[in-house]
């Protein structure tokens, strides 16, 4: 998976933001719904249909997400990962070349229902609705049963049987690409950033809070995509640690472990057994 390369920012135009009922801030040109902050996130659309490329940057402390907004006037949803505090928005939109102007800053106070709940809603990144094919998916792979861990285990499974990495998707994939969770499920093929976003929303939509993660690891040479996921019985599972499902060791790095799965070659099992036990991710962005 190839990084996002940041933008250029040349703040030329600031709008003022006026807060309306409900914690609507709204500027000439755009609009930020800050109503469910406390479940974790927020929804901002640009008022009207452009050909314009558009950015959100969502700041709390030293911290800093740099996202694309949709040019066509409909809402994109923001997870506000960063925990309790004050959150600084700003949306810009493209004059030219790199350079941006400010359409509207906004700053709002976060107090969350719940430290978990940023990882349990739909996102840009992770996109889904009681509708999606893969949420029935979910539904369906989880019935019967009665607890988080073999939630997690079958969903795991599915997602690691089922879909193969795609190696032509890998070479062409162009910046601000996002998943669309069905569209993976159903051709049942994806690079990194799918496996992770079908496992989280998988994961999401059963109540089981699951981080969809960015970063490096030294065993791949490209920029890469993971999970965490949170359990009742376990806390937090990062990828370097993993979890016992009561048989064997899984691995939160769902597309190793999915080449490994779908291949009979010692030498690709030897490989993912050095992963698994290598220390060697750094995370450097959570969804």
């Amino acid at each position: 998976m190839k990084k996002i390369i940041l933008f250029t920012l040349i703040m030329i135009l600031a709008l003022s933001s006026v807060a309306y009922a409900s914690d609507i801030y709204k500027s000439s040109k755009s609009e930020i719904d800050a109503s469910n902050a406390s479940d974790g996130y927020i929804k901002v659309k640009y008022l009207n249909e452009t050909t314009k490329k558009l950015k959100v940057i969502i700041d709390k402390g030293t911290s800093q997400y740099t996202y694309d907004l949709n040019n066509k006037g409909e809402y994109d949803t923001y997870t506000l990962q960063l925990g309790d505090g004050s959150y600084k928005i700003r949306i810009f939109e493209n004059i030219s070349d790199n350079k941006y102007a400010t359409v509207q800053t906004s700053t709002i106070t976060v107090k969350l229902k719940d430290q978990n709940a940023p990882y349990l809603v739909p996102n840009q990144m992770v996109n889904f609705n009681d509708q999606s094919e893969t949420v029935k998916k979910a539904k369906e792979l989880t019935e019967g049963k009665t607890t988080d861990i073999e939630k997690l285990d079958v969903i795991y499974d599915y997602v690691i049987s089922n879909i193969t990495y795609d190696n032509e998707k890998a070479k062409t994939v162009k910046s601000g690409y996002l998943p669309s969770i069905d569209d993976i499920l159903n051709k049942n093929k994806g690079i990194c950033f799918d496996y992770a976003a079908v496992m989280a929303a998988m994961l999401r939509s059963e109540s089981i809070p699951s981080k969809l993660v960015m970063g490096y690891t030294s065993n791949l040479s490209a920029y890469h995509a993971w999970n965490e996921v949170y359990t009742e019985e376990t806390g937090w599972i990062v990828l370097n640690e993993m979890y016992f499902d009561g048989n064997q060791w899984r691995l939160m790095d769902s597309t190793i472990a999915s080449s490994a799965k779908q291949s009979n070659s010692p030498k690709v099992m030897e490989s993912t057994n050095k992963l698994i036990n290598s220390k060697n991710y750094t995370k450097e962005f959570e969804y």
